[in-house]
């Protein structure tokens, strides 16, 4: 089956009733390499991390069945607050992995989980648990 008609209704749906945010990355790389035990000064430096803006629907984690996620991971991500059901976007579709936190709204969260829904090769949306 092509997926990819069914993609183009999730982003359309999440665009029409979600927000934009971005995800990005920390700069694991010591600022010392003769001390990697020392992290780095600014690890959120734009220069050494990577970023990339998409469009999600922020849930609380209390209606995580009814989203689809699995229910003994939820005790698993206990310490999650909330969950955003997120658009592959475009930039990075299929490697959000990458990405430690979220800022929605001026407001930083760490991410804590991330799963997707991707029938067959083509990844249609993404939860993303998030705590502050």
């Amino acid at each position: 089956m092509d997926y990819t008609a069914k993609l183009a209704k999730v982003k359309e749906k999440i665009r029409a009733k979600g927000r934009q945010i971005t995800l990005s990355s920390i700069d694991p790389d010591s600022a010392d390499t003769n001390k990697p035990w020392q992290a780095t000064t600014n690890p959120r430096d734009p220069l050494n991390t990577d970023s990339t803006t998409i469009y999600a629907v922020n849930v609380p984690m209390s209606s995580a069945s009814s989203l689809g996620i699995r229910a003994e991971a939820v005790e698993l991500y206990k310490d999650t607050q909330s969950v955003f059901i997120a658009e592959p976007g475009e930039d990075t579709p299929e490697d959000f992995d990458q990405y430690q936190l979220v800022t929605d709204g001026g407001r930083e969260f760490k991410i804590t989980f991330i799963e997707k829904l991707k029938p067959a090769d083509l990844t249609l949306l993404y939860y993303i648990g998030v705590n502050s």
